[in-house]
């Protein structure tokens, strides 16, 4: 090689250096920062949304427990209006048996106290009969109402 071709090959490189090298380099450093950049958003980006599912998985989770707690609370209230009604089912057939017990006895004692007098008028006329003569009407329902009540008191 010759000292013309060293030459010239350090001229041409000192050339390639200056004007296309240090560009290059510029540019290639250039797009190296902007690909960190790109990835360093992405990164951030990707650290946001990770925050903003994690922000919406604990809002749901609240929601969903918030949710469950009135539907137990429904569940509650339900079951206390149901025990209040039978409560008060209870309450109105105890009532209504008892009254008409009530009216049993009072229709029982009634029907009793007609047919005793029934018993009374029918013995009167059957002791006039056998008799013949007539005893005074108030001596005669003495007397009977006597025996019936020594009747009941057999029983």
């Amino acid at each position: 090689m010759t000292a013309a071709s060293v030459t010239g090959f350090l001229i041409l490189w000192a050339v390639l250096a200056k004007y296309l090298f240090k560009p290059m380099m510029g540019l290639l450093k250039e797009r190296e920062e902007e690909i960190k950049n790109t990835y360093a958003n992405a990164d951030a980006a990707r650290e946001d949304a990770e925050k903003l599912k994690s922000d919406l998985d604990n809002r749901l989770a609240g929601i969903e427990a918030e949710a469950r707690a009135r539907i137990q609370d429904a569940i509650k209230d339900a079951q206390k209006a149901k025990d209040d009604i039978l409560a008060e089912a209870r309450s109105r057939s105890e009532d209504l048996l008892r009254r008409g017990q009530e009216d049993l006895a009072r229709e029982r004692e009634k029907t009793l106290a007609e047919l005793r007098e029934d018993v009374v008028n029918l013995s009167l006329a059957a002791t006039g009969k056998l008799i013949g003569e007539s005893m005074d009407d108030a001596r005669h329902r003495k007397l009977v109402g006597e025996f019936i009540d020594k009747v009941d008191t057999l029983k």
